[in-house]
């Protein structure tokens, strides 16, 4: 009866010893992404196959392109903010809410340009097929339509007819 527990312990040892086994030879990769000091960069690395150098340069367009991005969203943020102070303040759209609107979605389309010129350039440190393909994933991810609403907003239902 010995034999048989001692059987089946060592099998399940041996399965759990197999599964980790696997298991971090499986996402080595993953984790080495994680470890990086800039893993969302180390990510793109991996992804989309890039050389060291296209790497190192992808590094330094993102550090370039980061204290105008950053400027980007402050002024957005306050742009929004002044919105929400104006639109606190009555129960009409007045010609300065318009014109914070205006002003906002001025300020949204420089953003989406600028993030587009960021997005190609960054594409073109790839191998070209590597490039289309990160340029049609940006895209759809941060200038698509839909961005403002990723899920249907409450009031739109699903079988609502034109």
């Amino acid at each position: 009866m010995k034999r048989h527990w001692f059987i089946a312990l060592a099998g399940l040892g041996v399965a759990l010893a197999a599964y980790t086994g696997v298991y971090f030879a499986g996402t080595a990769a993953q984790r080495s992404v994680e470890k990086s000091d800039q893993p969302a960069l180390a990510w793109l690395q991996l992804e989309y196959q890039l050389s060291d150098a296209q790497y190192a340069r992808l590094r330094q367009l993102h550090e370039a392109y980061r204290p105008e991005c950053m400027e980007m969203c402050r002024r957005i943020d306050t742009k929004n903010a002044q919105i929400q102070e104006l639109l606190a303040r009555t129960n009409l759209v007045t010609p300065e809410i318009q014109q914070a609107l205006a002003e906002s979605a001025q300020l949204r389309t420089e953003c989406q340009a600028a993030m587009l010129a960021h997005f190609y350039e960054v594409a073109r440190t790839m191998p070209p097929e590597q490039g289309k393909r990160y340029l049609a994933w940006m895209q759809q991810e941060t200038l698509m339509p839909g961005m403002m609403f990723p899920n249907p907003p409450p009031w739109a239902s699903a079988d609502r007819s034109p």
